[in-house]
């Protein structure tokens, strides 16, 4: 399966500064949408992550609780209309 990159501009300035990153994935935690900042960012919660796919661990708790937080980042996760998740990654405040 290819993930599609967002064409956007480089995160969303941050209360302190940092970025957030955006992407989507379906319900198994398998990536369609996402924005280079969200990749640079899972990268540092998640140290040997490399995309494609979000770990198990981590979709589990994103279902669960609608967030994970690991390493100073935050990810949330909102479901969509068609069952997918909006994923959003930035350093936890």
């Amino acid at each position: 399966m290819s993930v599609e990159l967002k064409r956007k501009p480089q995160g969303k300035s941050g209360r302190r500064g940092g970025k957030t990153g955006e992407a989507v994935c379906d319900m198994k935690g398998d990536l369609w949408e996402i924005d280079g900042v969200f990749l640079i960012l899972m990268k540092q919660a998640i140290p040997g992550w490399s995309g494609g796919n979000i770990p198990q661990d981590v979709i589990s708790e994103l279902k669960n609780t609608g967030r994970y937080q690991a390493e100073g980042m935050l990810l949330t996760a909102q479901p969509t209309s068609g069952g997918q998740i909006s994923l959003v990654v930035k350093p936890a405040d």
